[in-house]
C-alpha cells in the first residue's frame, strides 16, 4: 500500500508562491520548496514535473488576482478616468510586491496556452474599457500592447531603481499615460 501524501499540490503551490514573493523567481526551486514543505524533493515530481510547471501554477494564480486587483480599483466616471485609475493600480500592485509582480510575463505565454489563457484575461478589464470609451476595435489590441509595455516597462525600472536622472517621476508616469490615452475623450 503506498503511503499518503504530506502534502497536495494546492500547499505546494502555496509555499512556491511564498518564495517567490519573499526572494523572487530564481529562488524557486524544487529543494528549496521541498525543504521547506518537509519533503524529500523526489516526492514533488507526484504533483509537479518540473519547476516549470510549479512556477506556471504560481504564475497564472497571480495573473487572476492582477486582473481581480485591476477590476476593484477602477473606479471613474468615464472610462479614462477608469483607465487612469487601473494604470495606478497596476503601477501600484508591481511596487506592493516587486518579487510577485517579477514573476508575471515569464515569457512563457508564447509557449503554454494556460499562461497565454491567463495573460488575456488579466487584460479583460483593459479591453472592457477601452470598447467603453469608444476605441474601434481595431484599435483596442494595439493600444492595449502600448499601455502594457509603457506600464509593464515603467514598473520594472522602478521596482528596479533604474529612474536616477533626476526630475518627477510622478509627472513622468502621469505625462507619458496621458500621451498613450489621448485619443480617449
Amino acid at each position: 500500500m503506498p503511503t499518503p501524501a504530506k502534502t497536495s499540490p494546492t500547499q505546494l503551490a502555496a509555499i512556491a508562491r511564498a518564495l517567490v514573493e519573499t526572494a523572487g523567481p530564481d529562488a524557486l526551486t524544487m529543494g528549496a520548496v521541498a525543504a521547506s514543505a518537509g519533503v524529500k524533493p523526489p516526492s514533488l515530481y507526484k504533483h509537479f514535473a518540473d519547476r516549470a510547471a510549479i512556477l506556471k501554477v504560481v504564475e497564472i494564480g497571480i495573473l487572476h488576482e492582477l486582473e481581480a486587483y485591476l477590476r476593484r480599483e477602477m473606479l471613474g466616471p468615464t472610462p479614462k478616468a477608469r483607465l487612469v485609475a487601473m494604470a495606478a493600480a497596476y503601477r501600484r500592485f508591481g511596487r506592493t510586491a516587486p518579487n510577485r509582480y517579477k514573476a508575471i510575463y515569464s515569457g512563457n505565454a508564447f509557449t503554454d496556452p494556460e499562461i497565454r489563457a491567463a495573460c488575456l484575461f488579466s487584460a479583460q478589464p483593459l479591453f472592457e474599457e477601452l470598447k467603453a470609451a469608444g476605441i474601434a476595435e481595431a484599435r483596442i489590441l494595439p493600444l492595449s500592447r502600448t499601455l502594457v509595455s509603457f506600464l509593464h516597462g515603467f514598473v520594472l525600472m522602478e521596482i528596479g531603481n533604474a529612474f536616477n536622472l533626476g526630475g518627477s517621476i510622478e509627472e513622468a508616469f502621469d505625462s507619458s499615460l496621458e500621451t498613450i490615452l489621448r485619443e480617449i475623450a
